[in-house]
């Protein structure tokens, strides 16, 4: 059932090669925690060919969890039955590999240690100059102070040939929060060498920061921290301190455009290399409407804009042509070459894929993750089985909630630089669960899947 449906539907059809590519969340979506919801499995499975080994559809994975997608990869292939490549994969962190000019800087990394830790994670993105928080630690002994029992038994020197750090990379939210705090500030306040005084003059170290999300939704039946909590900490210790707000040199994850322009790029050269010549459409399953879908609408706004400005190029070129020259790429007759070559030429990546540019992204919202309106009224399937309640436990709608007090206060779990608005945060589509997503897909699309036909 779609409980909010803005887009027309296609006719049914035969199509050999879809002109579409999914892009999928996955906690909450997909998995919660490392359990299967329920249908998904099916829903990726409707997207492969009849041996159920490779997939038909351009698919990506993007989530805002940490780890190497190699683990990741084999955790949704293991539980969910389907073939997932780690090439299919977006990690919260994974757009960080562009991020060259900081890759041969020292970098304070902090960050999980689950599936792979951050240090091989921050490897894998190509940063070759790491400190750990552990290593800090070492080199300057009485800055952790919190924990008693961390405290050094005896009288200890700091390291004075330590290097003096360039920038902080924030992966994800880590084990020990208040350490973690603590050094991150003071790295901050004394420019990267904390055995100096406190230097208040302006000037801020660069911060990349991974995964803005305050919550998100495990095995608990109500979400839990995620690292924009920590973020949130992170930005008022630093302006009480400091007088002034954090900066943030590039917030990395859903949902920054960066994340989605990545994910663009992935999808399109998956098409490349299953011969799909075309795609004008990406759709964006996800379970939180201050990420997945306030992402998708950014994207989406995005790619209307890039459409336009390559329209306008489009234009001045033909403009710039000789009268014969332009009719001919005017005309709907003329050979296929004359058309593409301009497109191609224009293309979002064209240098990098043979796929005619996306030219929208649709989002689609699932009740199956930290997004639900109320058990009293979700969002049901028109079947005549009843829902199992078991299958969507109660949880805290991301969606700001207005205050009955005078203030009429708003409560805003998205992230301070990308404030709230209702529009941004409005899926196309509000569906059950993944599996009536990709089915209100090929019903857009009247996209017959190979093992219907």
């Amino acid at each position: 059932m779609d409980c909010n449906n803005n887009n027309s539907v296609g006719v049914m059809q035969d199509n050999t090669k879809p002109k579409f590519g999914v892009m999928f969340d996955i906690d909450g979506v997909l998995l919660r925690g490392k359990t299967p919801i329920p249908n998904a499995a099916s829903a990726l499975k409707s997207l492969m060919d009849y041996t159920q080994r490779e997939f038909n559809v351009p698919c990506v994975f993007c989530t805002n969890g940490f780890g190497l997608r190699e683990v990741k990869a084999a955790t949704l292939s293991e539980k969910l039955g389907v073939n997932v490549n780690p090439d299919q994969l977006v990690m919260s962190q994974t757009p960080l590999e562009m991020f060259h000019e900081f890759h041969d800087k020292w970098c304070l990394v902090s960050g999980p240690e689950h599936d792979g830790g951050s240090v091989s994670v921050a490897k894998s993105l190509g940063f070759n100059k790491i400190i750990t928080i552990e290593e800090l630690r070492q080199a300057y002994p009485y800055l952790d102070w919190v924990d008693r029992q961390r405290w050094p038994q005896s009288q200890l020197e700091d390291d004075q040939n330590f290097p003096a750090i360039e920038a902080i990379v924030l992966l994800g939210e880590p084990i020990r929060w208040e350490t973690n705090l603590q050094l991150i500030i003071d790295v901050l306040v004394t420019n990267g060498k904390p055995n100096q005084p406190p230097v208040f003059d302006g000037k801020q170290l660069p911060v990349l920061a991974v995964n803005m999300d305050l919550q998100w939704m495990a095995k608990a039946n109500i979400p839990r921290f995620g690292h924009g909590a920590f973020l949130v900490c992170l930005e008022n210790l630093y302006k009480k301190i400091c007088g002034q707000e954090l900066q943030y040199t590039a917030l990395i994850g859903k949902p920054s455009e960066i994340t989605y322009e990545y994910s663009q790029k992935l999808i399109e050269e998956i098409a490349t290399g299953m011969n799909i010549p075309e795609l004008d459409t990406v759709y964006a399953i996800g379970d939180n409407p201050l990420t997945d879908i306030y992402g998708a609408n950014m994207f989406n706004r995005f790619l209307g804009k890039k459409r336009s400005e390559i329209e306008k190029r489009k234009s001045e070129y033909l403009s710039n042509l000789s009268p014969k020259l332009r009719r001919m790429k005017e005309d709907q007759d003329a050979p296929k070459e004359i058309h593409n070559g301009t497109d191609s030429h224009f293309a979002l990546h064209g240098d990098i894929t043979n796929v005619r540019g996306i030219k929208r992204c649709t989002s689609l919202l699932v009740c199956t993750g930290v997004y639900k309106p109320t058990l009293d009224t979700p969002c049901k399937p028109n079947s005549p089985t009843p829902v199992n309640r078991d299958e969507l436990e109660a949880s805290v709608s991301p969606v700001p909630v207005e205050m009955c007090d005078k203030a009429r206060c708003i409560i805003d779990h998205g992230h301070r630089d990308l404030p709230y608005t209702e529009t941004m945060t409005k899926a196309d589509h509000i569906v059950y669960d993944v599996k009536h997503a990709i089915d209100k897909i090929f019903e857009i699309e009247g996209y017959m899947p190979n093992h219907a036909k």
